[in-house]
């Protein structure tokens, strides 16, 4: 059915993702020097050492250290343990207290410095004992005599740390990655590090990198989930378990030192359980120190299985062709369709939607293959678009049929776009978009359209990719080491035999022996992380890299060169070690039409939509409808998904989630939604006493506040049978869902109580660490009038505050015109604090990191007013999404004025309201179209004078001047995406000024 599309509402620049193409490798003899081999004596090897440490800190904002404890193992023996000591943080008598318990149990005891260079430098150092330990980058830090920042492309935004105060020893650099892992390596001293001898037969040694692990990152590299070291050994069983003192950073007593000895030991347990749990994958080709994320697992598995990433078997593949396929790139679709209104909902999700269309699409054929070729097809693709109906996405065999790029202008065709639809921060919506320039889209994208429109788009072109012949020299494996589950790459197809594993095993694990249980989970869970990290992120891995010294270029939608500007920021992106850009815009573009399929589906039963998320919908019912007949309806959605299970265990693709169920039943029961915004939500249901009881809720938008009260300090018990771990939230937000559930059946859904906890009142808080140097830059007011012992060091804790700012009222206020002239510039502090755990404390230090000046505790926002609007987050991307709307969201008919090509979004969006808008967390590349640019400013300039330019614009006038000299090159890189953006909306708005 035809639908008609609204008239245009918004003409907006479109954000665009573009290529920016690796530089040329750097010819090794270059320079007319010889080029150095590696003795052959320096091969890589595992060393039978171990060591294991951890440390002892003070108890407050510095956390200097006070002691540490440690094992040396030589193949698993303890060879050596004891306790190593900082003078300078101890007294005499605590000293002699560490000694006197040191003799008493034969520990070894040292000063800091001996353990450094004794036993970390020459066993972790020059014996290459693997170092381990539980958040290491922290303990290597409090160990370290002086710090800077590191150095080299690879540990660039990182540490470089001195073990000792000695230029001639190993450094240890450490580079912080997210909240699980870091990069962590030695780098060489100074001076020479081969023989006179080896120097001058153009050799030289191994560089001892070190082997460092993490235990943190390992166990949620295996076990996908986070882990403190108590619930670590928990879950892992070991024979010890993490003690508890009371004594942290206070007394040193024998007690507290039996509790740090007892870390070390558990510590070292936990290492042996990891390293039995790696061992059971069996992966030649890494060590468990290089596992750094489930993506890590992953890429070994492919390594193991012999295959080739897509850039080294093509690496002449053309970045002018990378540039248009990345200009398809777009995530997965997260919206909301019924916002601030309570809707009876089934939600169901696909069953492991990545690895499912990657199947579906036979996509693991590209993998293996030795490079893809491409051959323009479009009279054949128009051809099909033409005759595709949603009944032919039933047949398994249709979906091969997309590995298909499409190139169209469209005209209200209902598509992904990225843009600032709220004027600050990128979004993707699925609207309606019109364009006078050319786009580039999946198939799978330009089939939704057609379905969601009724209307067949015209393109210009379309590019069909095949695979190239089978990679040689492919090996089969072992998942998990089981000769039950081998997988050939030649002839499995590689996603569907992991999810029939999984099945397989998951079936058994009900039945199987108590003893056979924890192997079977174990097997289960590295199936499915295995198969999740391998069909999908590892192609789109953008690694962000600083490299002001080689000049770079960027494609985009044309396939033409542009010039990268580093003048303003060094930040450029280098594809990761499996990045093939045309499998990962083929998986999320194949995703969101089966999210299209769903929708269509839906509407053809006569149903609705509540909100969508990746791989997951709620199907709403409308008014007027009886119960039965709506779980009738809908259960046909999921059922018509049915024929396309490429599983052995058939089923529902199209799963009805556990949600809509009454507990540890089958039953369904009526699953009621209320929507705010994308990821914004609570599932609910009614119970007897006719009061909501949450069955799933989101924390988007409130994760990054600390907890401002703890589960036991609640005013009120948890209803029974109710799990925050299932619902997937802290307690303190339980409370609001409660809350804004509370005030949405009352006569006044606007009007949520926001001091249901007199904790709200303090001040709204966030913790970071100190993970990088840019951070760290926060505290330099503050640190540098103090001592040594007094500063915020590399990875000490640090809290944001948010300081109170002008609210505009939202209520019966109309949009104010733009005063002539340049706007006064904002002044807006940005709190912060050392780390207390008294966070009302804390907040009487809180400092402005510009300027050091103190700020008031009045000034700050408490978390009533930091989340005083969390309810009426607005849908920008949608109509009908502002503030106070409620009811049906409806698509933007958006005219695309220009594309504006930028890299990687930023994740961290949210955490900008707290830490202050990042303009490099969102890297511009710019237009693409500096011809536009220039015309552009030189039509208005006809009608407008210089100084009528700035104002209009907001810009400096030098900025306009130079601009209109032709010396668009002297600006900055934010002054030149000022101006354009700013001139495209001046466009837009005043198309008489341009004419």
């Amino acid at each position: 059915m035809l639908k008609i599309a609204p008239p245009i509402t918004d003409e907006i620049p479109i954000l665009v993702r573009g290529f920016i193409a690796p530089k040329e490798p750097e010819n090794s003899n270059s320079g007319g020097g010889k080029k150095l081999r590696i003795s052959r004596k320096a091969q890589k090897r595992i060393s039978p050492w171990t060591l294991i440490f951890d440390t002892e800190t003070t108890n407050d904002a510095y956390q200097n250290l006070r002691f540490g404890t440690y094992q040396l193992r030589q193949d698993g023996e303890l060879i050596e343990q004891g306790i190593f000591y900082d003078y300078r943080a101890l007294s005499e008598a605590e000293i002699s207290k560490i000694r006197g318990y040191a003799n008493s149990r034969d520990l070894t005891v040292m000063s800091l410095e001996y353990f450094v260079r004794d036993v970390l430098i020459k066993k972790g150092y020059e014996l290459r004992a693997s170092i381990a330990g539980f958040n290491l980058p922290f303990d290597i830090s409090r160990i370290a005599a002086l710090y800077n920042s590191a150095r080299g492309r690879a540990m660039k935004g990182g540490f470089t740390f001195h073990l000792l105060d000695d230029p001639y020893s190993p450094y240890v650099q450490v580079k912080h990655l997210s909240a699980r892992a870091a990069l962590m390596q030695f780098a060489l001293p100074k001076g020479n590090q081969e023989t006179r001898s080896q120097r001058h037969k153009g050799q030289r040694n191994a560089e001892r990198r070190g082997n460092f692990i993490d235990l943190k990152t390992i166990a949620a590299a295996l076990f996908s989930r986070s882990f403190s070291l108590a619930t670590l050994a928990n879950f892992l069983k070991t024979p010890n378990r993490k003690a508890v003192t009371e004594d942290h950073g206070k007394r040193l007593t024998h007690a507290y030192l039996d509790y740090a000895m007892q870390d070390t030991r558990v510590t070292w347990e936990c290492y042996e359980a990891l390293q039995a749990e790696f061992a059971r994958h069996a992966l030649q080709s890494t060590t468990m120190g290089k596992v750094l994320s489930e993506a890590s697992l992953g890429k070994a598995y492919l390594k193991d299985m012999g295959i080739k990433p897509f850039l080294k078997c093509q690496p002449d593949f053309p970045p002018a062709l990378f540039g248009q396929i990345m200009s398809s790139y777009f995530g997965g679709r997260s919206e909301v369709h019924i916002r601030r209104k309570i809707t009876q909902v089934l939600y169901c999700d696909f069953l492991s939607m990545y690895p499912t269309v990657c199947t579906l699409m036979k996509l693991w054929r590209f993998v293996i293959a030795n490079g893809v070729d491409w051959h323009d097809s479009t009279a054949e693709t128009q051809g099909l678009l033409e005759r595709i109906t949603p009944d032919d996405l039933q047949n398994p065999a249709t979906w091969s049929q997309l590995h298909v790029l499409v190139c169209l202008r469209p005209e209200a065709q209902i598509l992904p776009i990225r843009a600032k639809y709220d004027d600050v921060s990128p979004n993707i919506g699925v609207n309606y978009l019109t364009a006078e320039f050319p786009v580039w889209y999946t198939l799978a994208d330009v089939i939704a359209s057609k379905f969601l429109t009724g209307k067949t788009p015209v393109i210009d072109q379309a590019i069909t990719f095949t695979p190239r012949k089978i990679q040689s020299g492919l090996k089969p494996v072992k998942i998990a080491g089981n000769e039950n589950y081998a997988v050939s790459p030649r002839k499995d197809d590689f996603y569907c035999r992991l999810i029939n594993l999984r099945n397989e095993v998951k079936s058994t694990i009900k039945n199987a022996p108590i003893a056979d249980k924890d192997g079977l989970e174990a097997t289960q869970l590295a199936l499915k992380l295995l198969a999740n990290s391998t069909s999908y992120g590892i192609f789109m891995e953008l690694i962000a890299s600083a490299d002001a010294d080689h000049e770079r270029e960027w494609f985009g939608i044309d396939g033409q060169p542009h010039a990268l500007d580093l003048t303003a920021s060094e930040k450029v992106e280098d594809p990761g070690p499996f990045f093939h850009a045309l499998l990962g815009t083929l998986i999320t573009g194949a995703a969101r039409l089966m999210l299209a399929l769903a929708e269509v589906r839906a509407e053809a039963q006569g149903l609705d939509w509540a909100f969508c998320d990746t791989d997951s919908m709620a199907i709403a019912k409308p008014s007027g409808m009886d119960i039965p007949e709506f779980f009738e309806k809908a259960k046909a959605v999921c059922a018509w998904f049915d024929p396309l299970n490429p599983y052995e265990q058939k089923g529902h693709l199209f799963k009805i989630e556990d949600a809509n169920k009454k507990p540890k039943t089958e039953e369904l029961e009526p699953l009621y939604a209320f929507c705010i915004s994308s990821k914004r939500y609570v599932l609910f249901n009614y119970g007897d006493d006719g009061r909501p009881v949450i069955r799933k809720a989101s924390a988007h938008g409130l994760g990054h506040f600390l907890p401002p009260y703890e589960e036991d300090e609640a005013l009120s018990p948890l209803p029974a049978n109710i799990s925050l771990k299932e619902i997937g939230i802290e307690r303190w937000q339980y409370d609001l869902w409660g809350e804004i559930l509370e005030a949405v059946h009352s006569d006044t859904p606007e009007m949520v109580d926001l001091n249901f906890h007199p904790a709200l009142q303090q001040p709204a808080v966030s913790r970071y660490s100190a993970t990088s140097p840019e951070l760290l830059r926060w505290f330099k007011p503050y640190n540098d009038s103090r001592p040594k012992d007094q500063k915020v060091k590399p990875f000490n804790f640090l809290l944001t505050f948010m300081a109170k700012r002008a609210m505009p009222s939202l209520i019966g206020s109309a949009p104010q015109k733009a005063k002539r002239g340049r706007p006064k510039k904002q002044t807006q502090i940005s709190p912060v604090a050392p780390y207390s755990k008294d966070l009302r404390e804390a907040a009487k230090q809180a400092f402005d990191r510009e300027t050091g000046e103190p700020v008031q505790i009045a000034d700050l926002m408490t978390y009533s007013e930091a989340i005083s609007r969390y309810h009426l987050h607005p849908e920008a991307k949608f109509q009908a999404g502002d503030y106070f709307d409620k009811g049906r969201t409806e698509r933007r008919h958006i005219k695309a004025v220009s594309p504006t090509y930028i890299g990687k979004e930023s994740n961290k969006l949210e955490e900008q309201y707290f830490t202050g808008i990042d303009d490099d967390a969102l890297l511009e590349l710019g237009s693409g179209d500096r011809q536009t640019v220039e015309s552009l400013l030189q039509s208005l300039h006809k009608n407008l004078s210089i100084r009528e330019i700035s104002q209009m614009t907001g810009l400096g006038r030098s900025t306009v001047a130079k601009a209109l000299s032709g010396s668009l090159d002297a600006l900055s890189r934010n002054a030149k995406r000022q101006l354009e953006t700013r001139l495209m909306k001046l466009r837009s708005e005043n198309p008489e000024l341009t004419s």
